[in-house]
């Protein structure tokens, strides 16, 4: 086995033992080894993983991105044979172990139809507090109403799955896609880091008392 096979062998031996079953441990070594593929030759540094990761996931097809995203993701730090990095996110849950499925509506708008015609009601807690913290702090309306619309959007992708951290980074990826202008992803990705906090403090009372984040 090589070196770089051996780590690749490494990050499922790991992701294996936190609980991930065969299908998912099958599915990771599949796509780490086509990001390997693209890795050929490549340096073991940070620049020139980043430098083939844009491609690889591009390459995917849209059902296969947020897999691609959480898989080069995770990687990155066995890539780089940082021990410490490792440890540190094993120790914050920063592995998955599921490859839930998020649906790929086109666009941010074909999403926000998806989601009024299926009657899409079910927000919890957090997201009134937040707004309404938003308009507190002095966010104008329509800076709070767009601040609505894509909370809303990934409560709406998150909705099926169970509500722990991991389901939540698969579930920003994946409303990711839906947003074609850099600047709304930046915007976006500023959003849910403000709104995690919220999203884990205050989940519907049903996820409280099964104690499920």
């Amino acid at each position: 086995m090589n070196p770089r096979e051996a780590t690749l062998d490494a990050y499922l031996k790991l992701i294996a033992r936190l609980g991930a079953d065969d299908g998912v441990v099958a599915a990771r070594r599949e796509m780490l080894g086509r990001l390997l593929a693209r890795l050929a030759g490549a340096k073991r540094t940070s620049g020139d993983y980043h430098a083939h990761v844009g491609g690889f996931v591009a390459d995917c097809g849209q059902s296969e991105r947020v897999l691609a995203i959480t898989c080069a993701r995770e990687f990155y730090y066995f890539w780089l044979d940082d021990m410490k990095k490792m440890v540190e996110m094993t120790a914050r849950a920063g592995f998955s172990i599921h490859n839930p499925d998020f649906p790929w509506h086109g666009d941010f708008n074909a999403l926000l139809g998806a989601m009024r015609e299926s009657g899409f009601s079910r927000f919890p807690p957090s997201l009134g507090l937040y707004l309404g913290k938003s308009f507190e702090d002095g966010a104008g309306e329509a800076d709070i109403l767009q601040r609505e619309h894509l909370l809303k959007a990934l409560l709406f992708l998150l909705d099926p799955h169970p509500p722990t951290s991991s389901h939540y980074r698969m579930a920003v990826d994946a409303l990711l896609q839906h947003l074609a202008d850099a600047a709304a992803r930046q915007q976006l990705l500023a959003l849910v880091r403000e709104y995690f906090g919220y999203w884990q403090s205050f989940p519907f009372s049903h996820h409280r008392k099964s104690g499920a984040r």
